[in-house]
C-alpha cells in the first residue's frame, strides 16, 4: 500500500491511496471543544482527559484519525507538546510508554532502533524512517518530497515541491491504524532521538568513560520522558 500525504502538515492531512486515486484516511486536529467519536466506555478510561476537556484547557489538543467514511479509528490527546492519552479502536493507552518499548531502543551512531509493543521496529535516521518486522525486513518506509512519474517516486528538484509518501505492506486493519498513529508520533520523536544522538557520538575526541556517561544520561531521560508519555 502507497499513501500520499495531501500536505505537510500530518496532523491535518489527507492520506490517499495511490492504487486507487481515494481518500483512505484523514487527520485532523481540534482544541478541546470539538466531540469526540469514541464510546462512553473508552473515554471514561481517561478520566485527565475528560478534566481538560471539560475545563476547555488551552495547552490540549486532540488529533482525530478518520477513515474514508468519516469514522474516527484513532485518536490521540496532546498536552502541550505531550501525548498524553492514545486511543486506537477500544484501546485507550496512557501516552507512548504503552505503544513503544523504550527498553529495548537502540540509539546507534548512524540510526535509532524502536521497537512497538506489536514486536515491530522503527528504524529512524536524520533523513529515513523505515518499518521493520520482527526477522528484520523492512515493510514500510517514509518517502520524503518525492513526485510520481511514470509509476515511480522520484525525489522533487526543489524542497516543498512534492509530497510525502508512506509505503507499507498490506496488515490487518487494526495493525495499520495503529501504525499509522506511530507515524504521526515518531515525525515529532524523531528530531529529538537524532539529538540524543548527535550528543551520544558527535564527540569523538571525548574519552570513552565520558562517552558512555553522555549515553547513559541520554538514554536516562529518553526513558524518564516515555513514563511521562512524550509526543
Amino acid at each position: 500500500m502507497l499513501f500520499k500525504f495531501s500536505s505537510a502538515d500530518i496532523h491535518d492531512t489527507t492520506l490517499i491511496d495511490c492504487a486507487t486515486g481515494a481518500v483512505a484516511f484523514r487527520t485532523t486536529t481540534s482544541s478541546p471543544q470539538r466531540a469526540r467519536s469514541f464510546s462512553q466506555s473508552t473515554l471514561a478510561s481517561s478520566s485527565k482527559s475528560q478534566e481538560n476537556l471539560a475545563t476547555g484547557d488551552p495547552n490540549q489538543r486532540t488529533t482525530f484519525l478518520e477513515d474514508s467514511t468519516g469514522r474516527a479509528v484513532a485518536e490521540i490527546t496532546w498536552e502541550e507538546n505531550h501525548a498524553s492519552s492514545i486511543h486506537i479502536g477500544e484501546q485507550t493507552l496512557q501516552g507512548t510508554a504503552e505503544l513503544f518499548d523504550a527498553a529495548f531502543v537502540k540509539i546507534l551512531p548512524d540510526e535509532t532502533l524502536l521497537p512497538t509493543r506489536m514486536e515491530y521496529t522503527w528504524r529512524m535516521t536524520p533523513n529515513s524512517l523505515t518499518l521493520l518486522d520482527d526477522d528484520g525486513d523492512v515493510i514500510g518506509t517514509m518517502h520524503q518530497n518525492c513526485v510520481a512519474a511514470n509509476g515511480r517516486l522520484m525525489p522533487a528538484t526543489r524542497n516543498g515541491v512534492g509530497h510525502d509518501y508512506f509505503q507499507v505492506d498490506t496488515l490487518p486493519e487494526d495493525e495499520l491504524h495503529e501504525i499509522i498513529v506511530c507515524y504521526l508520533l515518531l515525525n515529532t520523536l524523531r528530531d529529538r532521538l537524532n539529538s540524543i544522538t548527535k550528543n551520544v557520538y558527535g564527540q569523538k575526541k571525548d574519552p570513552l568513560a565520558r562517552l558512555r556517561r553522555r549515553a547513559t544520561r541520554s538514554m536516562a531521560r529518553l526513558r524518564e520522558s516515555f513514563r511521562r508519555a512524550p509526543s
